[in-house]
């Protein structure tokens, strides 16, 4: 199991650090703009969960995930000088990422003995606070802030997981799995059918 969680883990290192060399891309920014924003964009979000859950930072203790990211920002950063990507392929790039992020962080959560509500809150910020940065960064509104379904299918993700994972009959592996494709199709129905939050309106 926890071998599974740390390909996983690689997995999303590398999608989410190739979206933020695609937006880097898209603000014509240089090599080291664009792997500055891959290696954010990799580990903010898992970060941010570390400092709050107040546990050593996870590429401090495993440099690989750092080097990861950033070797796939140096790579990334020259493919697609050469290749036409559209914009569509860092949404769909960014659900992949989100989807395993949302896993591994509600995971680790739950593993250090905190309460499901607690561990789905921390799921959704693995997977959202990166992409979160990279955007502010890159001078975007946030896709968590906007009308898409971004946040909602994060926490549907995070929710079914732990549901899952209490009652201790499923395997691992499929929970971990089914945890990812539930967040990942949520997402990409969304991006499929331009599907969107309903939003408050005001009277005049």
């Amino acid at each position: 199991m926890e071998q599974l969680l740390y390909w996983c883990d690689l997995f999303g290192i590398v999608v989410f650090a190739f979206t933020g060399v695609l937006a880097a891309g898209h603000k014509q920014m240089d090599l080291f703009g664009a792997v500055v924003l891959a290696c954010v964009t990799a580990t903010g979000g898992g970060t941010t969960r570390d400092m709050i859950l107040n546990v050593p930072v996870f590429w401090l203790q495993d440099s690989h995930y750092l080097w990861i990211a950033a070797a796939t920002g140096a790579i990334s950063f020259y493919l697609i000088r050469y290749l036409q990507v559209p914009m569509r392929l860092l949404k769909i790039a960014d659900a992949m990422g989100l989807s395993v992020f949302v896993v591994i962080g509600t995971q680790k959560t739950l593993a250090l003995g905190h309460s499901p509500a607690i561990a789905i809150v921390m799921g959704v910020m693995t997977g959202t606070f990166g992409g979160l940065i990279r955007d502010l960064l890159a001078g975007d509104i946030p896709l968590l802030l906007r009308r898409e379904i971004y946040a909602t299918a994060a926490l549907s993700g995070a929710a079914v997981l732990v549901l899952l994972d209490t009652g201790g009959r499923i395997p691992g592996s499929a929970v971990v799995a089914t945890g990812i494709l539930v967040t990942l199709s949520i997402r990409l129905a969304a991006l499929r059918w331009n599907l969107s939050a309903p939003t408050a309106r005001f009277g005049k």
